[in-house]
Order: C-alpha cells, then sequence, then structure tokens
C-alpha cells in the first residue's frame, strides 16, 4: 500500500469516538495518518465506543448475507496492503485470521469506496454491515496504537474489540498498551431493539472487568442501567485483590449480591463504593436476590480504604450467605488472575467479628469513611426480621462526616425510631465530625424498579446526555 503525504496535517485528536457512519468515514484515514507519523497517536486521551456488532452476521458467517458480494469482497487483493499488515502483525494476530483482519481494516479505502458507487438496496444493506464490522476492527486497532488513552467509554458486545483488549489486559500481546487508562465506562447496548432504554439491559459486568481490571493506572470503573442474563450464564467467580481500581460505581441495576459480593473485592484498596437500583423495567418481571451481609463481609475487607459509600438496593433485600464451591465457572482468566491474587482465597468468609443478622454489618471501625448513603432496611434490617444485632450508634465509625438514610419513616417502625433517637441524643459525643445527616425529618424513598414502563414514563430513568464528539487539537 503507497502513503500519498496529504495536504493538511490530520488526525490531532484528543476524542475520538466510533458510533456512526459520520466516525466510520473518519477511521481509515486517521489510521494512515498514523502510520505516517505515530506521534499522532499520542494526542488521544479519550476513546469511545459505541457501535454494536451488526446482527447481519460476522465476517464469516455463510447463508445470512448475499453470496455475490460477499465472493468478491473474499477474493479482494489484499497482498499489498503491508502497512496495515504490519499494524497487524504488531498485535499478534496470526493467519488466517490475520487476513479477516487486513481484510476488514482496509474495506473503507476511498478507492473502493468509490468503485462501489450506486447499487441496489441489498448491496447498500450488505455495505452498511461491512461498515460496521469494519468499525469494530478499526476501534480495536486504534485502542492498540494510540498510548495515552486515559478514559475509555465502552460499549459491551463486540468480540473483536474485546478479544484484543483482554489479551492486552492479561500481558498477551507482543507489547503492553493502554498503560495510562484510568477511567471505563460501560455502556449497555445502543442496538435499536435490545437497548430499548426502559429497560434494564444485560451486562455480564465480571466479563467486562477481565477488559481492564489489571492494567496499571486503572482506577474507576462505572455501568448504568444493567443486570446479569441469569439463563445466558454470566461470570460471578473472581479472584480478590487483583486491581488498582480505587472508584466502582454500579447504578441504576439490579446485579445480585452474587455478582457484587466478588466484585467489590477485586479492588486491592477500594475508596468509594456506589450500586444502586430503580428507574427501569426488569424484562421477566423477576427479582434479583441481594444478601445484605454478603455486601457487609464483601466491603470489611476495605474497612481501612473506603471513604464513601452509596447503597440503594432496599428495594429487594433477601437470600443467605452462600460460599462458592468447586470448580465450576473457574476458567483461564480466573486460573490467570488467581495467580496475581492478593487478597483472601473467595471461600474464605471475613473474620466474625460481628454479628451482621439480616443488615450489613457494624461499620464501627471503618476508619476512612467519611460519607454514608444507605437504606433504613439495609442499615438495620427490613421491618420483620427483628432487631439488628448493634446500635446504630456504635455502629458508625466516628470519622463519618455525612449521614443520608433512605426509606426512614418516623413511626413506621418501633424499633427503628428507637435507633435513630438514641443516635440523635448521642449524636455530639459519639460522631464529633457528623456535619450532615439526611432522612430522619423527611423521608427520603429508596429506589424501585419499573413495572409497567408505558404507565410510568414519569418514573423512568434516563441518562444523562453527554458529550461525546470528536476534539480536534486546532494549532
Amino acid at each position: 500500500m503507497s502513503l500519498q503525504p496529504r495536504s493538511q496535517p490530520g488526525g490531532r485528536y484528543t476524542r475520538i469516538r466510533v458510533h456512526n457512519e459520520g466516525d466510520f468515514n473518519k477511521l481509515y484515514p486517521l489510521i494512515l495518518d498514523y502510520i505516517r507519523d505515530p506521534e499522532l497517536a499520542f494526542c488521544v486521551k479519550e476513546f469511545v465506543f459505541r457501535s454494536y456488532w451488526p446482527r447481519y452476521g460476522s465476517p464469516s458467517s455463510k447463508g445470512r448475507r448475499p453470496s455475490v458480494w460477499a465472493d468478491e469482497e473474499n477474493a479482494r487483493d489484499i497482498s499489498q496492503e503491508h502497512a496495515i499488515s504490519q499494524l497487524v502483525t504488531g498485535l499478534g494476530i496470526e493467519e488466517p485470521e490475520k487476513c479477516e483482519w487486513i481484510r476488514a481494516l482496509t474495506w473503507m479505502k476511498p478507492e473502493l469506496i468509490a468503485a462501489r458507487g450506486q447499487h441496489s438496496e441489498k448491496a447498500q444493506i450488505f455495505y452498511a454491515h461491512r461498515n460496521m464490522v469494519f468499525s469494530h476492527y478499526a476501534a480495536a486497532l486504534l485502542l492498540i496504537i494510540c498510548p495515552n488513552i486515559e478514559i475509555l467509554k465502552y460499549e459491551e458486545g463486540s468480540r473483536v474489540v474485546e478479544s484484543v483488549l483482554r489479551r492486552n489486559n492479561y500481558g498477551l500481546l507482543p507489547g503492553a498498551h493502554l498503560q495510562k487508562l484510568r477511567d471505563v465506562t460501560i455502556l449497555p447496548t445502543s442496538d435499536d431493539i435490545l437497548g430499548d432504554e426502559r429497560f434494564y439491559t444485560n451486562v455480564d459486568i465480571m466479563a467486562m472487568l477481565r477488559l481492564f481490571h489489571r492494567l496499571p493506572a486503572i482506577e474507576s470503573m462505572s455501568i448504568d442501567a444493567a443486570l446479569s442474563e441469569n439463563d445466558g450464564g454470566y461470570v460471578q467467580r473472581f479472584p480478590p485483590g487483583t486491581s488498582n481500581l480505587k472508584r466502582v460505581s454500579i447504578t441504576h441495576s439490579i446485579y445480585g449480591t452474587d455478582v457484587i459480593g466478588p466484585l467489590i473485592k477485586v479492588p486491592k484498596r477500594l475508596e468509594k463504593f456506589t450500586f444502586t437500583t430503580g428507574g427501569r423495567c426488569n424484562y421477566d418481571g423477576g427479582y434479583t436476590a441481594r444478601c445484605a451481609e454478603t455486601i457487609g463481609r464483601a466491603l470489611y475487607e476495605h474497612r481501612s480504604s473506603l471513604r464513601k459509600i452509596d447503597i440503594d438496593i432496599d428495594e429487594y433485600i433477601g437470600g443467605e450467605e452462600t460460599e462458592e464451591e468447586g470448580q465450576n465457572g473457574k476458567d483461564e482468566w480466573y486460573h490467570r488472575d488467581m495467580e496475581i491474587s492478593t487478597g483472601p482465597p473467595a471461600t474464605n468468609r471475613a473474620p466474625n467479628t460481628r454479628e451482621y443478622g439480616k443488615t450489613i454489618g457494624s461499620m464501627h471501625d471503618f476508619e476512612a469513611l467519611t460519607h454514608l448513603s444507605i437504606g433504613i432496611g439495609l442499615l438495620l434490617g427490613v421491618n420483620e426480621r427483628g432487631e439488628a444485632p448493634f446500635r446504630l450508634v456504635d455502629a458508625l465509625p466516628k470519622s463519618l462526616e455525612y449521614l443520608l438514610i433512605r426509606g426512614y419513616e418516623r413511626g413506621a417502625v418501633a424499633r427503628y425510631d428507637a435507633q435513630i433517637d438514641e443516635l440523635l441524643l448521642l449524636r455530639q459525643d459519639r460522631l464529633p465530625s457528623l456535619k450532615e445527616l439526611h432522612g430522619l425529618d423527611e423521608t427520603i424513598p429508596i429506589a424501585v424498579s419499573i413495572e409497567d414502563p408505558d404507565d410510568n414514563e414519569e418514573g423512568l430513568w434516563r441518562p444523562d446526555i453527554w458529550d461525546d464528539e470528536w476534539v480536534e487539537v486546532l494549532s
């Protein structure tokens, strides 16, 4: 492939987005710019990938696309694509997969686009499908050749991108990449059918962790409006103490504690944890078990580092504390993580220094905790389950500066009132740092899911619209 010089310098972007046709058209010229001048790729600090894998089929699928255009594409000569071939080789991609990569990455060469011209509607559908396939390969390549990416917003579901990110995360590529990546946001699918914003979306959050959790600079990950696919299977067994993650945020989601418990333990030192539910509808209308004790024991592992906790899951608290058994679910990636795990084995329960009952447990020795937002049920046990095995005033750390209690209504539950009255009476003596106290005089509602989105449009939660357009350095 002969690279002709451009009349003007290009490719000086601090943010790259892969989302729509306009974005796709920029990617091939951008790759050429980075081949000509690799230092241009150093500008990229943020990468946004919002391109679901097309339902039309994969490049190798049979019988799901017009063979005449597929055969024509498969017969295209790629023997002279030396520059692209070299980049693919640098990813450790070998034959026959290498040919698939080169063919996909060169699909949007200007001369090929021009040669397609005006074709039938079916041809245009095939071309649009191939454009999206190209975008996945291009995104995977760009993520690896841009060394200074710090922020990644990633839509799950791309086998191509995920394969490359996972191998990079586990040190299986020829070089180390994404070494400056700090913040990851997992985006649920944008597919027109599967991405209905009225419903929680299936995302295997632990499988997503395997794309980046071992990277040296990683600090935070977040996800909104998601749940696990119980029928489809999901990762839940995960060795503890394998990541430098400090902040984890899971909002408006309905993961069970079979996932959340192990997830909390993945960081070596967790500083901020957010887990809230509500605002969406569950497809099957079922509930997800959340055991207060499981969450409490997992958070206990970070009692010396946790500064902020925000949990709003009182909509449903139930289930029993369980322990992991056997080898089921312990795959290749699990065993690789076990090799670097610094935490206690997942089957080891935290030291029994306190009773949990049906609560999250006492936090009296969470020495760094300054902010706590929590539901009254998770804090003191749901109404019908008897007294908490501690006094609330004794269960809060002296370091606490901010306390918000959701779902408390004075007069509704006598044992709650007694605990709150004692807290107010002894607040100044026991909690000298507590400056803000919310949810006692006025009830702060707990989050709830939507039963019928067609009848409760106002109750639906929708994410804020955020700017993700390309950002170019002007010089």
